[in-house]
């Protein structure tokens, strides 16, 4: 059957029902270093292993090339108005954190991204790279310093995908 990539758009000959990209797209990923997931080799780790270094400051990787690289993992099937979207719900909480120090409140307001990405995923709206994003970095925060760091990172990752995919409506 012959569908289109969900990376390129171009047509290929779908060998799979789980083959959603085309060869020369998932070659160009293993060249990049990405996972079979998409996302960056070994970034989930590193999330795990917390946002910050021995100082307890922000780790540059994570507004660096590290984000660069997650931006492409979303490539062009997750479009600017989606990834707008969940960062302005970042943007809010953060907002609202500022302007009432409610830490338990918006805690639980990031909680629910994990839900709301889980939806997208289910309705094939958004990459698995964007869902694994989300979720990954959504389940490592705990704290407001967390959250905070957090917000840092996305606001690079939505800076570079702009970069990367400036016409991704």
């Amino acid at each position: 059957m012959r569908i289109k990539c969900a990376d390129c758009g171009k047509e290929f000959v779908q060998k799979e029902a789980h083959h959603k990209i085309c060869f020369e797209c998932q070659k160009k990923k293993r060249a990049d270093g990405h996972n079979f997931d998409g996302l960056p080799a070994g970034y989930l780790d590193k999330v795990a292993g917390g946002y910050f270094d021995e100082k307890n400051c922000l780790r540059v990787e994570f507004v660096g090339e590290m984000a660069s690289n997650v931006a492409k993992s979303f490539g062009t099937k997750l479009k600017n108005h989606q990834l707008r979207r969940y960062y302005g719900h970042v943007k809010a909480a953060e907002n609202r954190l500022n302007m009432t120090g409610d830490w338990p409140s918006v805690n639980i307001d990031i909680k629910k991204l994990g839900a709301f990405v889980s939806e997208a995923k289910g309705k094939d709206k958004v990459p698995d790279s964007f869902y694994k994003f989300i979720d990954g970095n959504v389940m490592q925060i705990q704290t407001r310093h967390d959250f905070e760091a957090f917000v840092e990172h996305f606001q690079a990752v939505v800076a570079y995908f702009t970069y990367h995919y400036p016409k991704n409506n």
